[in-house]
Order: structure tokens, then sequence, then C-alpha cells
């Protein structure tokens, strides 16, 4: 963990010992602490449901996981006393990490512990300020609280993780927004429902409510493995069309390096980075319909041979499309990366930037990629015959902006195909 995070932390807990020891002399003479055995079944079930978790995403090299442990949170601080709340949303976290994820750094453990803490008292005193005798209108409160949690934490975990992996706020909390708060907000509605049940039942509807939250969860977690195993399969299909030509094996893989320190060296989102790597990869997979003979013929292609491999850009954009992830971002860009700066590509003849910037980016690696490396009908040019011709489509096949930064990386060794 950076030097920056741990201080983050370490003034998180601070604030959050200081809101424990506040609330703790406040209730001193008139509601002191109570840790009765609903609260220690809560504190159970809350260890409970801070181990129901998964994956959700990866941003600069690091999982981002989601818990349900809000639901326990957020209906604690809906029932019990403002302190009672905390320690039991608090502890749950510290002991899941202790003795079950068993993680090392202690500052995660301080910044977890604090932030669910702090978040927790917040939302129990926004549910006391509004809260009235009639259950039907609390419904409506735990609903409210259950929305102010998740921001609350998305942004304290925007926070730290920018912190982390040096990112701004703004790209963290992005991400935070797209895919863990989105898969979070699909259980918060669960609180509401828990606080109904519960009232109604007691401590017997927590067990049910856990089933319900075990089955969101799991199709949660089927729906991203779906979505993934579409992806490694475009990822096979990519690699067996390459084992079938040894001319280009790799090809996508080098041309992929490329476009993403281009992308870098235009000072793009890390995140934007990858989803362009991840494209230049799969950027030729609609070649899996187009018939060896011609992908592998020495001799100049006729005009309907040309034509057959021109429509490999339209069912690479047609395969990712399979992927809802793919559909409005990475489809486009492969379906564009044939376009010419001056108008004269294909599929659709797109001219200067109305091109896709990372079609343009993915076009200049795959160019330069497919230059220095051995085709059937003719040899490998070096490096500086690759560079002279790459500065002869600029302005004219490829954006000008993107040519030079393409000859800065190779020029200065940072590139080898």
């Amino acid at each position: 963990m950076t030097r920056a995070f741990r201080i983050f932390a370490i003034f998180l807990f601070v604030i959050f010992i200081l809101a424990i020891i506040a609330i703790s002399i406040s209730l001193s003479n008139t509601n002191p602490l109570l840790l009765n055995r609903e609260c220690l079944i809560f504190l159970a079930l809350g260890i409970i449901f801070e181990m129901i978790g998964f994956s959700v995403s990866k941003f600069s090299g690091h999982n981002i996981r989601v818990t349900s442990g809000l639901v326990i949170n957020i209906l604690a601080a809906s029932i019990f006393s403002t302190l009672e709340a905390a320690i039991i949303a608090s502890a749950s976290v510290l002991i899941v990490g202790l003795f079950i994820v068993k993680g090392k750094d202690v500052f995660k453990y301080i910044f977890n512990v604090s932030q669910v803490g702090l978040n927790t008292i917040f939302i129990s005193f926004v549910f006391s300020l509004l809260k009235s005798s009639q259950i039907s209108r609390n419904v409506w409160v735990v609903l409210v609280i259950s929305f102010t949690y998740m921001i609350i934490n998305a942004f304290f975990f925007s926070i730290g993780f920018s912190l982390v992996v040096k990112a701004t706020f703004i790209n963290s909390f992005a991400q935070t927004m797209k895919t863990p708060l989105l898969n979070s907000i699909t259980v918060l509605p669960l609180a509401s429902v828990a606080y109904v049940l519960y009232h109604l039942m007691g401590l017997t509807a927590v067990p049910l409510v856990l089933v319900i939250l075990l089955a969101l969860q799991l199709g949660n977690l089927f729906r991203g493995e779906y979505q993934q195993s579409k992806f490694e399969n475009l990822k096979l299909l990519v690699k067996s069309l390459e084992l079938k030509d040894s001319y280009t094996s790799g090809h996508s893989e080098r041309a992929a390096q490329l476009s993403y320190m281009i992308a870098k060296r235009l000072g793009l989102s890390e995140k934007l980075c990858n989803r362009i790597k991840t494209a230049c990869l799969l950027h030729d997979v609609g070649k899996i319909g187009v018939p060896d003979y011609i992908l592998n013929k020495p001799e100049k292609l006729s005009e309907e041979e040309f034509k057959t491999i021109k429509s490999h850009s339209v069912k690479s954009e047609e395969l990712l499309r399979t992927v809802s992830s793919f559909k409005n971002k990475e489809a486009k860009w492969v379906r564009h990366h044939h376009e010419r700066w001056d108008g004269f590509g294909y599929p659709d003849g797109l001219k200067g930037e109305e091109i896709p910037l990372p079609s343009r980016i993915i076009a200049a690696a795959d160019i330069y990629e497919a230059l220095t490396s051995a085709r059937p009908y003719r040899k490998a040019y070096d490096k500086q015959e690759a560079i002279n011709m790459i500065k002869e489509m600029s302005g004219s096949v490829l954006d000008p902006k993107i040519v030079q930064i393409l000859v800065e990386i190779v020029v200065n060794g940072h590139f080898d195909a």
C-alpha cells in the first residue's frame, strides 16, 4: 500500500474511534451499551453475510470485490442503537478479514473497519431523524439510508483506491459507480424487505433474507462468468486463427501491446487503455469466417477475394457484440479499424476524426506490427523500413498524431516487434 493510503486509513480510523468515544459518552448515563443475545446473533449474521462476495471487475490490475454485509449493516442501523450497529458492522468486517480472508495488510483492515463503521454511524443517525412509528413509512426510510450507505461507501472506496493505484479520484469513482455500485444496488431493496420481515417474523426472517441474497448473488456471479466465458471463447478463436498460420502467430498480442502503449502516451485513462488493448487483441477474430486459401494466398487477391477479406471487420464486430460489455465500444472500434484518415477505408468510409480514436490507435498498431512480420507474399520489413512506410501513411491512411507517437515509441526502443 502507498504511504498516502496508509495516512488516509489512519485518519479514518482516528475519526472512527473519536466518533465511538463521543457516542459512548453521550449514552453512558441514558442508554448504555447492551450487547445482548440479539446483537450477538446479528454479529454472527453479519460475519456470514460479509463472507458472501465475489470479484466483479478489475481496475489497474486489482480485483474489485463486492460483499453482502451491507444488508446486515443497514438492518442493524435501523434496529439497534448507533453504537451497537457500528460495533456489529465494523466487527464483522474485521473478523472476516482476520480469520477468513487472512490478509496481511493491517492498513487495509483499518481502512475497511473505519469506513464501514463511520458509514453505519451516519446512516443510523439519519434513520433516527427520519423514522416514524409506522413500519410502512420506515420501509422507505430504510431504502433512503441504503442508497446513502452505498454512495458513502463508493466515496470512501474511490478515495482509498485512487491512493493505492495512483489514479485520479474521478477515474476511481467512475469505475466504482459502474460495476461494484451497480451490482450492490441490485440487493439494496432487500434491506427494506428484511426490515419488514424482521418486524413481522423476528430473527427467523433473516435466514430467509440470506437465501434470497444468495440467489441474487449467484445470479450475478453466473452472469459474469457467462460473459467472461464468451470473451475467452473469442480469444480462443483468435489463437486458433494464428495457429493455422505461422506467419501471423502472435500478431494480435503484439499489436495489442503496442496499441496500449500508444493509448498511454495519448494520456488516456488506464481503463480505456486496457479496453483498447482488448479490442486490438480481438480485432481480427472475424477472419474465422474467411477461407484459409484466401488468408494464405501468396499471389494478389482477386476483387471478389479482397471483398471477402474486407468483410472481416464487420464479422469481428458481430462476434464482439455477443459479449454485452463489448457492445457499445469494443465492437464499434474493431468495425472501424480499417477506416482511413483520408476517408478511403472500409467498411463505412469514415474520415479523420469521424473514426473513433481507439480504432485509429488499433489501425496504426496493426499496420506497424503487420509490416514487421513475414507474410506468405513478402518478407518482413526491418524496423527502419517499417517506420518510413508508417510515416508515408501519415495524413492519408493513419492519424498524423498517432503516427508521431508510434514512431517515438519504436525509435526509443520501447517496442520491439
